[in-house]
């Protein structure tokens, strides 16, 4: 685990800069049928919610943008990586943080408004990008986050009064786990009444 001290207002001057920039163009390639993506308002950028992509017939999107700083392929061992957060305030630990205090992460979020998730990082480390449905992404890491904190690098962020912690994880083991998460088992409210074949033959 590390303990990597973090300049919010530095990565939030990046974020909105070029990162912005790039992640509307590459929004609009990746969605079809899209006409437009904007920055969202401060009160959805409040809630979690980086882009409002709006397609040709008007439909919203709305999309958090995730992105990588330059030079993390360095630690991948199969892959690009996605940062999925376990805890955005983490309870306990090097500010001895109150239990009252504690904020579950991004990824486990029950509120979070958002359709999905835009993961991109520095094309000098990967120029793939994943738009991943943010519910889908929830259940799957929800099922299996436990077993990935065992499996996987697990980074604790030093952010200078509270500390957050997040699992990096391979982009493949994640799409499998989004796509399982997607197939159910059909549940009936009732039990279907079954044809008794052979009485109209009596």
């Amino acid at each position: 685990m590390g303990g990597v001290i973090h300049d919010f207002k530095h990565d939030l001057d990046w974020s909105k800069g070029t990162s912005a920039a790039d992640d509307q163009l590459t929004i609009l390639n990746m969605l079809d049928g899209c006409q437009k993506v904007e920055i969202s308002s401060n009160l959805l950028d409040l809630s979690g919610v980086d882009y409002v992509a709006t397609l040709r017939n008007g439909a919203a999107i709305l999309i958090d943008g995730k992105t990588r700083k330059p030079g993390c392929s360095k630690f991948w061992r199969m892959g690009p990586e996605l940062a999925l957060e376990t805890w955005s305030v983490k309870p306990g630990g090097k500010y001895r943080m109150a239990d009252q205090r504690k904020k579950i992460g991004w990824t486990l979020c029950e509120h979070k408004r958002v359709d999905f998730i835009l993961f991109k990082f520095d094309p000098a480390d990967c120029e793939i990008a994943y738009l991943i449905c943010f519910q889908l992404l929830r259940i799957a890491f929800r099922r299996n986050h436990k077993n990935w904190y065992r499996c996987y690098k697990v980074d604790i962020q030093d952010n200078r009064n509270f500390e957050s912690e997040a699992v990096f994880v391979p982009a493949t083991v994640v799409l499998k786990a989004v796509s399982d998460a997607g197939i159910g088992r059909l549940k009936m409210a009732t039990k279907p009444t079954l044809p008794e074949y052979g009485k109209d033959q009596e």
